[in-house]
């Protein structure tokens, strides 16, 4: 579904990532480990063509998107959802009138169409009697399946999470990583998780790539990593999270 291929990326003098390739096949979830400021969350950016890199290429579905002009990237972005990590609602706007919004502003859908969207989100996220709550008033970790709602409106085949669990309470966190490994088994879906969390790479992630110091010295599925010999791995698995 995404491949990255020999992708490099530099922010002025500062290189983020160094010949990075890597694969997100469907129905998968994939997992990228690391710790903050890494460049984890530049590679969603590239997946969803936000950023260009400066050397490699970047496919979406068979497609080469590395040069592809910004209208030319709409049909591919609707391919994947993404839940942001501070989740982007509308504050102003009910939990349904988020879900529904993209597809009012973008699809110009008729209103019963969009209603009936907006409940299935609304009921897959576990969010009913919530329907006219402002996000406001709900707590860290249903904002966040708000998100992921809003996220699969437009049916895509992939959603992109940046650091799903960060800054939740366990019990938050637990049904947060329930509704993503979910997404695979009801909705034939895969993901991609952006995170510093290793627990959660082992409680719903099938693979996992880590990525240290701009290059990805792990590939592979996410039971093989207690078998990889690198320092930091290593170190990263007694100490159960990344430093922020």
């Amino acid at each position: 579904m995404i491949e990255l291929k020999n992708v490099c990326l530099s922010y002025g003098d500062k290189l983020i990532l160094k010949n990075v390739s890597l694969k997100v096949q469907d129905n998968t979830i994939k997992a990228i480990l690391g710790p903050s400021g890494v460049g984890k969350s530049t590679i969603l950016k590239l997946m969803l063509g936000l950023i260009k890199p400066d050397c490699g290429k970047v496919f979406v579905d068979g497609q080469d998107i590395t040069n592809l002009k910004e209208t030319e990237l709409y049909d591919i972005r609707r391919k994947m959802g993404m839940v942001f990590q501070g989740n982007a609602l509308f504050d102003s706007l009910t939990i349904s009138q988020n879900i529904g919004f993209f597809l009012r502003e973008n699809l110009k859908l008729p209103e019963d169409q969009v209603r009936k969207k907006v409940q299935e989100q609304i009921n897959f996220a576990g969010l009913e009697g919530y329907e006219d709550q402002l996000p406001e008033s709900l707590s860290g970790g249903m904002r966040k399946r708000v998100a992921i709602g809003r996220a699969m409106v437009f049916n895509p085949r992939m959603i992109l999470f940046d650091e799903p669990t960060a800054g939740l309470d366990p019990v938050s966190s637990k049904k947060i990583l329930s509704l993503i490994s979910s997404l695979r088994h009801t909705s034939n879906l895969g993901a991609v998780i952006v995170t510093h969390i290793i627990d959660d790479v082992f409680n719903v992630a099938d693979c996992v790539a880590v990525l240290y110091q701009g290059e990805i010295i792990f590939d592979d599925v996410t039971e093989k990593l207690h078998d990889a010999q690198h320092p930091f791995i290593r170190s990263i698995l007694s100490d159960k999270i990344l430093e922020l």
